[in-house]
């Protein structure tokens, strides 16, 4: 009885079962790259949407800032306009003004 073809075949199936270990190691390093780009990736969306809101938030006061910076110029405007033609009127003593509305 010859062992060469037995010994041929356990042979083949030792390095089969090597194999075998060597792509189970290699998919699981693989596994663990892959969850740490997750991670990863989890991490930079939560900071790129951070980044946003506080965009949003600097445009948001910006745009406040300008508003109010132009609705002050408007009254003050308005205000120094009024107050010429009081003083108009006031000299040319043809027309009578009514007292200013009291604030309190």
């Amino acid at each position: 009885m010859a062992l060469g073809p037995w010994l041929d075949g356990a042979r083949a199936l030792d390095r089969l079962f090597q194999l075998e270990k060597k792509h189970g190691a290699i998919l699981e390093a693989q596994a663990v790259e892959i969850q740490t780009i997750k991670d990863r990736l989890t991490k930079l969306e939560a900071h790129v949407t951070a980044r946003e809101e506080i965009l949003v938030a600097k445009a948001e006061g910006a745009a406040a800032a300008v508003g109010s910076s132009v609705a002050a110029h408007h009254v003050s405007d308005i205000s120094r306009r009024l107050g010429a033609m009081e003083e108009r009127l006031r000299s040319g003593g043809t027309a009578r003004l009514p007292p200013p509305d009291d604030a309190s």
